[in-house]
């Protein structure tokens, strides 16, 4: 599989939960996530986050994807159910390294999402 394939790959497991798993298997256990609003620092703090986000985010649409060596970029929109934040656009950078999701940095517009990851903290 080329990078591009593995992101696609692993971007596929949130639309459908069946593939879910097979998504998650492709991150580093040492894997870093950055957002706006949080930075994550192993695959089991993403697990955590991706098990309550994805209860929200309904699907993700590929705008478009381009892969430079070990680094591949991705334009998509990714939809929720909640009202006002039906959709998303957003650019996340992942790093692969030995076929395995290293890192990734996803900038998208996250000043209505400050209220839900802080309903989620709780």
């Amino acid at each position: 599989m080329t990078n591009k394939e593995i992101i696609m790959k692993f971007l596929n497991g949130f639309n459908n939960p069946e593939y879910i798993q097979e998504s998650l298997a492709l991150l580093a256990d040492d894997y870093v996530f950055k957002n706006p609003i949080v930075v994550l620092n192993s695959k089991t703090e993403f697990i955590a986050l991706a098990k309550e986000i994805g209860t929200l985010i309904t699907g993700i649409d590929i705008i478009n994807i381009a892969e430079n060596k070990n680094w591949v970029s991705v334009f998509y929109n990714f939809k929720s159910s909640i009202v006002g934040l039906e959709s998303n656009i957003a650019s996340e950078w992942f790093r692969v390294e030995n076929k395995i999701i290293k890192e990734s940095h996803l900038v998208y517009d996250s000043s209505g999402w400050k209220n839900v990851y802080e309903q989620m903290r709780g």
